[in-house]
Parts: C-alpha cells; sequence; structure tokens
C-alpha cells in the first residue's frame, strides 16, 4: 500500500510531494529534510490513528504528481533512490526488483520479526542492568516472563548462558542465518587446538583475562550495546535490505540512497561505541593467536608489544599490523580507523537532504583540505558489519567464560 501526500514546509513554505510506502511495523516514523531549506519533517503513521505531523503541513494535491515540485519517494523497510516520481514505480516493487522475490521474502521474514522485537529494547536494557547488579533471581525471572528463558539454576554459568540465549533469540534478525553456529565452531575448535598442545597455557591467557576482571567489563560493554541496537533498528532495516543487493555491495557504494532516521548524531555514537568494544575485542584475538603460533598468550611475533597488556593499550587501526596471520580474519572495512576517528572527535559533517557524510580522516590543522565522503545508507551498512563483528567476538567471550566455568574452574 502506499499514498500521496503533498506537503508544505512550516519553515519555508516550500512544497514537496511525497509518496510513502506503507510497511507492517505499527508504527512508521518518516524523517527527511526539505529539499528546499535542509529543515526537518517527520510524518509518522500508527495504525488506526491520523498522521502526525511536524516540520510540514497537508496542502491539497489535486490528481497526480506533475514534477513541478521535489520529489520524495519514502519506506522505512528498505532503501529508497531519489529519483523523479514515475506512476507505478513504488519503492516495494523497485526493491523486489533488485533483489529478486525469493530474496525479499527473507528479508520481510526478518522485517517482520524486527516488527515484534523492536519494542522490547526497554526489556533487554533492564536485563542487562540485572546482570551487571547480579540480580540473578529477578533476572531469570525477567527472562523467562519476556522470552521464555528462565536460567537453569542461579549459578554464574547458568546466569550467562541465559543471557545469551535471550541474545540469540532477540537478536537474529540482524545476523546471517548461521552466524552464531560457526562461529561458536570455529572458536571451540582453535580452543581444543591449544589445549591439545598443553592445556597449562589456555588456563593461563583464560586465568589473566578473568582475574584481570577485562572480560567481565568488556562482555558488560558488549551486552549495553544490544538495547541501543534495538532502539535505533529503523536505519538498520534498510542495511539489512542490502544482503541480498548485490549491485550495492558489489558495486561503488558511493550511491545515494535515503533512509528514514533519526538524527546522525545517534547513529555516530553507536558506531563510536561498537568501533571502541571492538578495539578492546581483538585484544582476546591476538591471545588466541600467540597462543597457537607461539604457546604464550604474551609474546607477540614483533617484539616491539611486550605483552598482551601492552598490545591493549595499541590504537585500534594499528592493533591488526601486530598480529600475525591471524587464525580471525577481520575485514579492514569494518575496522576503519578513519572514518572512527573522524566521527569520534567531530571531524564529520552531515547534509540531511543529499544524506552525504563527509568526514576528514587526516591531521590537517585549520585546512580540512581532504575530505573522505559515505552517504547515509553507507555509514549504517558501517554500524551493522561493525555489529555483527562484535557480536561475533561476544560469542568469543561466551566460549572463553565457558572454558574459565567447566574446564579452568569448575565450581563456578
Amino acid at each position: 500500500m502506499n499514498f500521496n501526500e503533498r506537503l508544505k514546509c512550516t519553515t519555508c513554505e516550500g512544497l514537496v510531494d511525497c509518496r510513502f510506502g506503507m510497511s507492517n511495523r505499527d508504527v512508521q516514523p518518516f524523517r527527511f529534510a526539505c529539499p528546499s531549506c535542509g529543515s526537518g519533517i517527520e510524518v509518522t503513521v500508527e495504525q488506526g490513528k491520523q498522521p502526525k505531523m511536524f516540520g510540514a503541513e497537508s496542502y491539497p494535491l489535486e490528481g497526480h504528481f506533475t514534477g513541478e515540485n521535489p520529489f520524495i519517494d519514502l519506506h522505512i523497510d528498505f532503501p529508497v533512490s531519489f529519483e523523479p516520481y514515475v506512476m507505478g514505480q513504488t519503492p516495494f516493487l523497485r526493491a523486489i526488483g533488485r533483489i529478486g522475490r525469493e530474496n525479499f521474502q527473507i528479508h520481510n521474514f526478518r522485517l517482520d520479526s524486527l516488527n515484534q522485537l523492536y519494542k522490547k529494547h526497554d526489556v533487554i536494557e533492564r536485563l542487562v542492568n540485572l546482570y551487571k547488579r547480579k540480580r540473578n533471581k529477578v533476572l531469570s525471572d525477567l527472562a523467562e516472563k519476556e522470552f521464555d528463558e528462565p536460567a537453569k539454576s542461579f549459578k554464574d554459568c547458568d546466569i550467562n548462558m541465559m543471557m545469551y540465549c535471550v541474545i540469540a533469540k532477540v537478536f537474529y534478525p540482524f545476523s546471517t542465518p548461521t552466524s552464531n553456529a560457526e562461529d561458536v565452531s570455529l572458536y571451540l575448535t582453535k580452543f581444543n587446538d591449544i589445549v591439545k598442545k598443553d592445556k597449562n597455557i589456555m588456563d593461563s591467557f583464560v586465568k589473566e583475562i578473568v582475574e584481570s576482571k577485562f572480560i567481565f567489563n568488556l562482555q558488560e560493554d558488549c551486552f549495553e550495546i544490544y538495547p541501543r541496537i534495538l532502539e535505533l533498528e529503523l536505519a538498520l532495516r534498510p542495511a539489512l535490505f542490502l544482503d541480498y543487493d548485490k549491485d550495492y555491495v558489489d558495486g561503488n557504494e558511493q550511491v545515494p540512497y535515503r533512509v528514514s532516521s533519526r538524527e546522525f548524531k545517534n547513529y555516530k555514537d553507536l558506531y563510536k561505541d561498537i568501533s571502541e568494544i571492538i578495539s578492546r575485542q581483538i585484544v582476546l584475538v591476538a591471545g588466541v593467536n600467540n597462543l597457537l603460533k607461539r604457546g604464550d598468550h604474551n609474546k607477540f611475533s614483533d617484539e616491539k608489544i611486550k605483552n598482551l597488556n601492552d598490545f591493549a593499550n595499541k590504537p585500534f587501526g594499528k592493533k591488526l599490523e601486530f598480529i600475525d596471520d591471524t587464525w580471525l580474519p577481520i575485514s579492514k572495512s569494518v575496522a576503519d580507523n578513519q572514518l572512527r576517528n573522524a566521527v569520534a572527535h567531530y571531524k564529520a559533517e552531515y547534509d540531511e537532504v543529499s544524506q552525504k557524510v563527509t568526514y576528514f580522516p587526516r591531521q590537517e590543522g585549520m585546512k580540512q583540505e581532504k575530505p573522505n565522503e559515505i552517504y547515509f545508507l553507507g555509514f549504517t551498512r558501517k554500524i551493522l558489519d561493525s555489529y555483527r563483528l562484535m557480536h561475533s567476538l561476544n560469542q568469543l567471550i561466551k566460549c572463553l567464560l565457558n572454558y574459565e566455568y567447566f574446564m579452568r574452574n569448575k565450581n563456578s
């Protein structure tokens, strides 16, 4: 279902013609910038209620759009191109044409799941807070009530397992279908390779990351990302669509597509925080790599790195250079240190009309003459890819803690 609406911007009084494509989400917030003045316009469609408008008002429309006003196609479930109005060429039909009906059905299945799960972000936040405070009974009761996932007992190992079961149930729409099982299988295989050589070196590694509380602090930071992913899922829906859009993924990613979203700064902070967590998770990857290659989690191929603690202090962009022939390849596109630094240090500008992000990754003093550019859709894809890496490495955290509970310290 689609409907056409002519809006009048309350800031500049410019007219804009909009085609709204309807999703199955119960509340559909469409957000975009006035093409004439750049002011924010919001139209919220909720089942059984009149649409609410902010920054614009409805303007009489007779017949069809004729092209005399700027035109905006809108849909919350997939990216929409910046093109003139063509009758019948709706966002839905264009989307099916780009990825095919079979892939669209898979994408739609994930969206239907999100339509039910996105409201749970506050519940996930409560679970995380209870986990941090070790309120195990209340935590288990809430997990059973909301997700039918009670803990088998209030022991640390069972509470830990319960949390990962909830995460697997709620966040599967953001993952590729078999990623969790494949990740865990890889991690356990590597652990087994190490233990076969010498269980003591694995015990020593796990003992250090446990007694320093590094792994627990890192796990809590990972858990705190999950409710934020649900809270900001609107802009990630089009990014999920790109799993099947080969023209976008394989071609030039500097392609403008419109994405209905909140302000850029909300997503900027999320990307920055996920990147910071990945930077610390890579410490675990390096430790396992050192065990596999040299039988000592503190021994690097580069003697400039004294130990794992020294490695942890290295900048995100430098860490991958010190992991030789890694057992777990990490895409440099995901570990985009230039974009992360620009976003973290307020060296990024966002044009709400074109949805272009201009960032300055180099130290150029006051000039800032060599910018890089990425469209907002590409940026949300970076967030999704970063989240997936963080989530994958959180499975590594789970496996290391299970090793602590069931192999090194069986009394937990």
